[in-house]
């Protein structure tokens, strides 16, 4: 009885067949596209024809096939042995697991025969979603029109009908029906063009037969850009760039950087990629307007104009795209549901290859991701990673913490461990799919071999505690000097106090130093049936020396010390902090900013150890501090004791500032709308106003308490910024003399030349911003004029940021009436010009009076969860709070009722903060200046 409710249970897994009676062994397809044409608008309609061998005798035949019209009449098969037809009797579809249909036959398949299954289908290309086969379009006046084919994790079956299993891999025989003026690509390149009859100025484009691939891993495309490249590479095979003409420029590298990067995977691997006339020898990359996906298969790649913004961008991109051709097309996943696993790899990969050429790299990005992760996930709401939920957010959020958990293994078993496990595994599953459970096998396998890892601890256990619960572990460390030993424990970090207590535990690799050993050890914590162990260390510290935990932020998690350990740690950072590595001073200011936040430390002990800052010479330590820092300051602004803390920010900012001077941008003379104004960039959200301060921190989900705009749609990545660049807007922001004169000049100059190109990318926002509050009329009125006439986007969301730093009320009115008006301001640029109107205090209180008159428009927008996350952003008050979540309740859809409380989460914890730790800060604030003027004091009189 038990195996039969087994298979019974595997026949309806979601988008699998299991115990196919037939085996797929090619598949003919032709696609007819209809591209915005007259009243049968953005359709597509096609003919599977797919060679099945019958694995056994049977009347049936399960496929996939989901918002597919699929004919009866239309469908049969052709028996190869004696070329008889077989009709379908009857298509049902599966109640139960709806992408599954059943094929009745009039007559049985015979065991071992081959037969070619021909099926008629038609589908709609205006999707909400951009995957399966879906239609966009770029431009207003007059729209340009695309199709492509987003196949992952498992859409493959809403493009045509098909055996939709991974484990399946078959040759793929394209053919694309469209219009004229359209390009078609595929994986494959194109053999020939004919016109088709049936419709005018319509050509069918036949593709080369591909080698064998999974269904996810079909890609085709319909697009009008042009062929800004196209050129062999030194091993043979071609490259062809597809974009906007105006990318021509910042695209010449790709030709080079590809590759380049083709090579380090082959040398990282040590297994190159199948070659040869079989296969190709072609690679497309296809650059699309407002497109916000990567998307990388065979022959082809796929990505946003977002991603070409500066060529460090644009090299972290293609990185991980062709990461993507061993991890992904050579091996893929068994499971689709685990496609997440493969990405986060594949971003983890990046970083590696990235820092062969630029060793920091790495390190930075990393942090970035690091950050991003542990402030979404430390919010109660985040669901685990091993949750299979396709909102874009929380797909960034599975490959970003995933990410960090390959970081996790290779540093608990060995880098060299790591590279070598990874190649075995992709030298034992090439040309085929596996599980992430086989992977984690086969680190394990090298890390006992090699004695890295204790008998007692399973990888695969160690991954299942961290894909399958959400959150992370806070590790709190407990020194006794007189018995020589150290208590660790570990529970369930929450940023917000939350009325449940977690059980959740997690094996964790504890990577520690101490002041006089600097070579890390490694121990494990664990986790047993859901019970968390205490790890005891002995003799491991003098009572002199500080401990360290966590060494190069090892594992995505917080460590909060005993006091006297912090002490030690705080008077080393300042004696000499380079004693203590970079990454583990990042995480230092980290975790002591988040626990000041939450109340978890006093903040006397957090501005204690941050007060070395004014020394600190790295700009990844700068950047996690200024995010934490800005989103005290959003609050602090509002309050009377922003003078105080004004004062406390301009002595840490300032003698770091001095000592950069001389590295400050020079101005560039390059046009405003290239794309390599400067040779370091910053996303454009962070440089806004006078409150927003310009650090590239990570995307911002609404649930995280910061007032940074929360808009998913733009670039992901952020590039490298030098430190006076990073300093430039905090330290114009608390009027540091030289920032302020530095800025009025470049802006004075820039309003000479009516062009903001001689203002360098990375400061420019702040140079405009400072500009326009205390500028003339005259001075918007020509930044405006600027921003109508930007081509980039990240140009126009530079200067459109910028004219929010407006003190005219009529100013800030008109910038609010073009904030839903996509003929003045795209609809990937609302939610950040919000964000900034709301920064200002006039811009607060003319924005919600905005919001109030607007309600019913904004409610019919798409992007409305991003259009109201400024407004809740903004709130710092009880009584803001209310009014806020009274407006939400009356006016939002009952369907969204019961996610109001979770987009209310980050506006009731700047609330709290106010309310329980205002005073908290402004007492240490005092007591550290008190401290300080007494230090001074004594030394001035010594």
């Amino acid at each position: 009885m038990l195996p039969k409710i087994i298979v019974l249970f595997c026949t309806f897994l979601p988008g699998k067949i299991s115990e196919s009676s037939v085996n797929p062994l090619r598949y003919n397809l032709t696609i007819l596209t209809r591209l915005d044409s007259g009243g049968a608008r953005n359709q597509f309609e096609g003919i599977a024809s797919i060679d099945i061998e019958a694995t056994k005798s049977t009347r049936f035949i399960n496929l996939n096939s989901r918002d597919l019209n699929v004919f009866r009449k239309k469908t049969w098969l052709l028996r190869w042995a004696s070329g008889r037809k077989i009709r379908a009797l009857e298509l049902k579809k599966n109640v139960k697991e709806p992408s599954v249909i059943n094929l009745v036959l009039e007559l049985p398949l015979k065991f071992g025969e081959t037969y070619t299954l021909n099926m008629f289908f038609s589908g709609d290309l205006d999707r909400q979603q951009e995957y399966g086969y879906f239609a966009g379009h770029y431009n207003e006046t007059p729209k340009v029109f695309y199709s492509m084919t987003h196949l992952e994790p498992d859409y493959a079956h809403t493009a045509f009908p098909c055996f939709n299993d991974p484990h399946f891999r078959t040759p793929y025989h394209i053919t694309m029906v469209h219009d004229r003026k359209y390009v078609a690509l595929s994986n494959m390149p194109p053999i020939k063009e004919t016109p088709y009859d049936e419709i005018q100025n319509y050509v069918s484009t036949t593709f080369m037969g591909s080698p064998p691939l999974a269904a996810h891993q079909v890609m085709w495309t319909l697009h009008s850009l042009q062929n800004v490249y196209s050129g062999p590479t030194a091993a043979g095979e071609n490259i062809t760039i597809w974009s906007r003409p105006h990318l021509a420029e910042s695209l010449a590298k790709v030709a080079e950087m590809t590759p380049n990067l083709f090579s380090k995977y082959e040398t990282l691997f040590a297994h190159p990629l199948p070659k040869g006339p079989d296969w190709g020898g072609k690679l497309d990359h296809v650059v699309v307007p407002r497109y916000t996906e990567m998307y990388s298969g065979h022959g082809m790649m796929v990505y946003g104009e977002d991603k070409v913004d500066s060529g460090q961008n644009l090299q972290e991109t293609l990185a991980e795209l062709v990461a993507r051709q061993w991890n992904g097309v050579l091996v893929s996943p068994s499971d689709m549901d685990e496609m997440y696993v493969r990405d986060g790899i594949n971003y983890y990969l990046s970083f590696h290859v990235m820092s062969m050429e630029k060793e920091a790299y790495n390190m930075r990005q990393l942090l970035r991701t690091r950050l991003d992760v542990l402030n979404s996930d430390s919010l109660g709401k985040e669901k685990s990673i091993d949750t299979d939920e396709r909102e874009a957010g929380h797909q960034k959020f599975r490959k970003n913490k995933m990410c960090l958990l390959t970081h996790m293994i290779k540093l608990a078993i060995g880098d060299k461990l790591f590279v070598k496990g990874l190649q075995e595994f992709i030298r034992r599953y090439a040309n085929s799919s596996a599980l992430s459970m086989e992977l984690w096998e086969e680190f394990q396998r090298e890390a006992r071999r090699n004695h890295q890892l204790p008998i007692g601890v399973s990888l695969p256990t160690v991954m299942e505690t961290w894909l399958k619960q959400p959150g992370f572990p806070l590790l709190t460390v407990q020194r006794d000097d007189a018995r020589q030993k150290v208590t660790i424990r570990q529970s369930r970090y929450n940023q917000i106090k939350l009325n449940f207590s977690s059980k959740d535990c997690w094996w964790v690799p504890v990577v520690y130093i101490v002041k006089n050993l600097p070579l890390s050890q490694v121990e494990w914590l664990g986790c047993q049936r859901k019970k968390a162990d205490i790890l005891e260390l002995e003799h491991i510290v003098s009572p002199e020396d500080w401990l360290l935990l966590n060494v190069d932020a090892a594992a995505p998690l917080r460590v909060l010390y005993d006091s006297y350990n912090l002490q030690l740690i705080s008077k080393a950072l300042l004696e000499d902090f380079t004693q203590i590595p970079e990454l583990s001073r990042v995480q230092l200011v980290d975790d002591a900013l988040s626990f000041a936040w939450s109340g978890l430390l006093p903040y006397e002990a957090t501005l204690n150890l941050i007060s070395y800052l004014s020394k600190e010479t790295s700009a990844v330590v700068w950047e996690t501090a200024l995010f934490h820092l800005e989103n005290v300051q959003s609050i602090m602004r509002l309050t009377t004791g922003f003078r105080i803390f004004k004062l406390f920010m301009k002595k840490l900012i300032e003698p770091a500032f001095k000592a950069t001077l001389k590295s400050l941008p020079t101005q560039t003379p390059k046009a405003r709308t290239s794309s390599e104004t400067a040779t370091f960039t910053v996303s454009p959200e962070t440089l806004t106003s006078e409150i927003s301060w310009e650090t590239p921190t990570p995307e911002i989900s609404p649930e995280t308490p910061s007032t940074i705009s929360p808009d998913t749609t733009k670039s992901e990545t952020k590039t490298d910024l030098s430190l006076s660049a990073l300093l430039y807007l905090p330290a114009c922001q608390f009027e540091i003399k030289e920032c302020l004169t530095d800025a009025q000049e470049r802006f004075q100059s820039a309003m000479e030349q009516k062009s903001s190109s001689s203002i360098p990318e990375e400061i420019r926002g702040t140079v405009l911003c400072r500009g326009i509050r205390n500028g003339l009329e005259e001075h918007w009125i020509m930044v405006r004029d600027m921003y109508f006439e930007a081509e980039n986007e990240k140009e126009k969301r530079i200067l459109l940021n910028s004219l929010s730093c407006t003190t005219e009320y009529w100013a800030m009115q008109k910038l609010l009436s073009w904030a839903l008006d996509p003929e003045k301001v795209p609809s990937t640029l609302t939610a950040d010009l919000l964000s900034a109107v709301l920064r200002s205090s006039l811009g607060y209180f003319v924005g919600k009076q905005f919001l109030i008159d607007n309600t019913e428009e904004i409610l019919l927008r798409k992007d409305l969860k991003s259009i109201l996350s400024p407004f809740i952003n903004a709130m710092t008050t009880k009584a803001e709070f209310l009014e806020m979540k009274t407006y939400l309740h009356k006016n939002l859809p009952t369907s969204m009722s019961s996610g109001i409380e979770s987009m209310l989460e980050p506006a009731l914890d700047r609330v709290i903060w106010r309310s329980t730790l205002y005073f908290d800060l402004l007492k240490a604030i005092r007591d550290l200046t008190l401290e300080d003027g007494q230090k001074n004091s004594a030394g001035a009189a010594q």
